[in-house]
């Protein structure tokens, strides 16, 4: 959520500021409010406000096909992104590269298990515990809420089959540019999924996660950017 780079900063801030302005949006937020212990709730236009003895309940809006998507494609885009950083300690590359591979599979994990649980709490499937803990998360969809077939490839900022193997091959300083070029090309296109859930979605716990992720990769692509500039 933090540094830009020449070539990238103008579109991860227009995400960034859209995600500030659609999580201040969808709030939730309270329009009653106390006066000398009395809740106070504001009237439509032409009308008088109205006292009451307790605040209002806010229904929380539901969450839509758009946040469902969104966190169905997002856990085999971070399962990818755990396939190439744990390739990292075994390759031969700079310490750099390695720290970077661990903060990625550090911070993704832990959204795997987030994500999972939502959906579980949605009624949809989901990896379980242990396919997360293994590193055997299934790379495609899951449940059946506007889910459909496809080569998961094709999601935006994933690498192919072809560049996943020559990644596995690769080592030393070779390694370690292929890793980031890769993963910062799989950054960029998590923050544009991020910005098509920030647009259509509707889940306050959703758009957070969204928020979250979107600001943790655009720190990542600027140092990532800044090791290939080293190499």
């Amino acid at each position: 959520m933090r540094r830009r780079s020449p070539t990238f900063g103008r579109g991860a801030a227009a995400v960034l500021v859209a995600v500030a302005v659609l999580a201040t949006g969808c709030s939730g937020d309270d329009p009653s409010r106390k006066v000398d212990g009395t809740i106070i709730q504001p009237g439509m236009p032409g009308e008088d406000s109205e006292e009451l003895d307790e605040a209002p309940e806010i229904e929380r809006a539901r969450a839509n096909d758009a946040d469902i998507e969104f966190v169905q494609m997002m856990i085999p885009h971070h399962a990818q992104a755990l396939e190439m950083a744990q390739l990292a300690p075994r390759a031969g590359g700079s310490k750099a590269v390695r720290t970077m591979a661990d903060r990625i599979d550090g911070a993704q994990r832990p959204e795997i298990v987030y994500m999972a649980g939502w959906l579980t709490d949605q009624g949809l499937d989901a990896p379980t515990k242990e396919q997360i803990e293994g590193g055997n998360i299934p790379m495609g969809r899951h449940g059946g809420h506007g889910s459909h077939g496809g080569d998961v490839h094709e999601m935006a900022g994933m690498a192919s089959e072809a560049q996943m193997a020559a990644l596995a091959r690769a080592k030393g300083a070779q390694f370690d540019r292929q890793f980031l070029e890769l993963m910062v090309m799989h950054h960029q296109g998590a923050i544009e999924m991020v910005g098509d859930v920030v647009r259509q979605g509707a889940d306050l716990q959703v758009n957070e996660l969204a928020t979250s992720i979107a600001a943790d990769q655009t720190a990542e692509i600027d140092r990532m950017r800044q090791l290939l500039a080293d190499l």
